[in-house]
């Protein structure tokens, strides 16, 4: 049964893994339309502390996630609060 479940649940995790980005969100990912280049890059820099302690906090592994799926989705978080757009993955 457990082996069944295994064998089941690899593939899976392959495609789950193999879906996530391996690189940590950073200010280039995102347009900075109207708002000037230095208030951009300070808002950037308040989202990346917050999402560092956030991966530390709440991240599976900590800092070993090579994924930075925490980090990530804080800086997301923090970034759309902040008034900011995703580029779409063709722009970058």
């Amino acid at each position: 049964m457990i082996a069944r479940l295994l064998v089941l649940a690899a593939p899976a995790l392959i495609v789950a893994i193999g879906c996530t980005t391996f690189a940590s969100r950073t200010a280039a990912d995102y347009e900075r339309g109207q708002t000037p280049n230095p208030q951009f890059v300070k808002d950037s820099e308040v989202c990346t502390k917050q999402s560092e302690v956030d991966q530390r906090k709440l991240g599976i592994g900590g800092e070993l996630d090579l994924t930075h799926a925490t980090f990530n989705r804080m800086y997301d978080a923090c970034m759309r609060a902040s008034g900011y757009q995703r580029k779409p993955e063709s722009a970058k």
